[in-house]
């Protein structure tokens, strides 16, 4: 597809703001620019786009306003794109102790919501933060997807304290939910009070964050139980994730692709069954064994007739007879 675009001045190398001429939609264009030193921002990028169709994928029902939406994306080219619909609101840091209560609910339902959606689907964030958590006034939407894995994964170090689990900074393990739980309790918490803490806060002194006070124990609640507490709904139960048995095996062929070029590990199957019921403290299946690579067919050669063995040498001898005969004639 083609789109006449309006694109704002660049103030991000890698991000800006464009508005389709025909209609004026707002999108976000996110790019690694022709130059040295990004390489490994190409990896980030198509991260970014894998972790978009995932979610388009699976969430063909409704579309949650907690998660940005894939639009389209680009990356066989010398400054690869990915495209995403235009983010709502700012930074959630700009508001730390400055929400109302009711506010304040709204905030932990939404970003409890969207972790609750992405495990559905298979995904974890690993990159909940003040940075990538948005609020317009009224709800959240949770952006930057260049870092997220799939549920069962082997963790990898990532992230700094305290918005980082500590499974997650060590690099301890399998990828689980319970990655983001920590995560975004963690942003709820500083945006509800306003205090920097260096690892796990203390929630006694706060009645509004008592539903989140074992996110950061050693047995966390789901997603699902938390909104529970929360009295709000659970978001699947109107719109359950959906795959699609015809590109699940695809999908499966692509991620162990992947993962050999990356030299990782197999990823574990996408999900299969719609998810449309809480489910309490879901462990992670263990990644599936490598299919082993495909035998090299063996081909066998057709035995040859003694007159094909001496074709080069008939060949030669008339060639020398041509010559010969072209010699005479011009002597002559």
């Amino acid at each position: 597809m083609t789109w006449e675009v309006e694109a704002e001045p660049y103030t991000d190398p890698f991000e800006r703001r464009i508005t389709t001429v025909v209609d004026g939609t707002r999108l976000i264009e996110r790019r690694v620019p022709r130059s040295e030193g990004h390489d490994h921002l190409y990896d980030l990028l198509e991260n970014e786009a894998r972790m978009g169709a995932r979610l388009l994928a699976l969430l063909r029902r409704g579309y949650p306003a907690e998660l940005p939406r894939l639009i389209g994306y680009n990356l066989d080219v010398a400054e690869p794109i990915v495209l995403w619909s235009d983010h709502r609101g700012e930074p959630v840091g700009r508001y730390a102790g400055r929400l109302l209560l009711a506010e304040q609910r709204e905030l932990a339902a939404g970003l409890f919501r969207a972790v609750r959606i992405l495990s559905a689907c298979g995904i974890v964030h690993r990159r909940i933060e003040p940075g990538t958590v948005r609020w317009d006034g009224a709800a959240v939407q949770l952006t930057g997807f260049g870092q997220a894995a799939l549920v069962g994964d082997r963790r990898t170090r990532l992230g700094e304290a305290p918005y980082a689990a500590p499974a997650q900074r060590e690099g301890h393990g399998r990828v689980a939910a319970a990655d983001d739980l920590w995560s975004a309790a963690m942003v709820v918490y500083r945006t509800v009070t306003g205090r920097e803490v260096s690892d796990r806060p203390d929630l006694g002194p706060v009645p509004a964050l008592q539903p989140i006070q074992d996110v950061f124990s050693a047995d966390p609640p789901s997603a699902a139980e938390v909104l529970a507490r929360l009295r709000m709904p659970d978001p699947l139960q109107g719109a359950p994730v959906e795959p699609d048995p015809g590109l699940a095996e695809a999908r499966a062929a692509f991620d162990r692709a992947r993962r050999l070029k990356t030299g990782g590990e197999p990823v574990p199957q996408p999900v299969s069954q719609p998810v449309s019921q809480p489910v309490d403290r879901p462990e992670p299946a263990a990644p599936p064994s490598p299919e082993p690579p495909a035998a090299p067919r063996a081909w066998r050669a057709l035995p040859t007739r003694w007159w094909e063995r001496r074709l080069p040498l008939f060949a030669a001898i008339v060639l020398v007879v041509l010559v010969v005969a072209l010699l005479i004639r011009v002597v002559s």
